[in-house]
């Protein structure tokens, strides 16, 4: 009889001990680990890019597995409540630029950006001395590499689509101010 009880105690701690991770696509709340899983001391999901967005994969009880660093995250569980919740995430537009003519140019499309909620706004643009070679990050979202910064490959700035060249749309305005007050004098 003791060892039943014992046994009873045992088996009401480990399913108290179960640690609670967020499951499958991310959409229900956190549950305790049953099942196989029900040992786990991880849990783990996509991992999420800032400016790109998350990765592909499910939310599960346990750790990443082999080789996922760049795609799964994982954190140590808890009892309480789930360490792999879904982050709160905003969205905003960047310009895209596509390179014709030996031009960059604006594309026709504007980039939806995926951003972590406190993160601000940020684009990215071809800079000056952007060539052929260049490639726009993240399709015009988020900022710059240092190393193409520094080089006056890329430009970048703060909020939604504000990766427009200002120098152009400055220089045509300024060309329309003289020419309409030429046309009135």
């Amino acid at each position: 009889m003791k060892v039943l009880a014992l046994f009873f105690i045992v088996a009401v701690y480990y399913s108290e001990a179960a640690i609670k991770c967020v499951q499958g696509d991310g959409t229900k709340a956190a549950a305790a680990c049953a099942g196989e899983a029900a040992g786990e001391t991880k849990c783990s999901g996509p991992k999420f890019v800032e400016y790109t967005g998350f990765t592909k994969g499910d939310y599960k009880c346990g750790a990443c597995a082999a080789n996922t660093a760049d795609t799964c995250q994982d954190c140590t569980g808890k009892t309480d409540s789930a360490c792999n919740a879904v982050v709160e995430t905003a969205d905003f537009k960047c310009k895209n630029y596509e390179l014709k003519e030996e031009k960059w140019v604006v594309a026709t499309a504007s980039t939806t950006c995926k951003a972590l909620k406190a993160t601000k706004a940020k684009c990215n643009m071809p800079g000056d001395k952007a060539d052929k070679t260049y490639k726009v990050q993240n399709a015009g979202c988020g900022t710059c590499t240092d190393a193409d910064k520094k080089a006056e490959k890329c430009a970048d700035c703060e909020g939604a689509e504000c990766n427009v060249k200002k120098s152009s749309a400055a220089t045509f305005t300024f060309f329309a101010l003289i020419a309409t007050l030429y046309t009135l004098l």
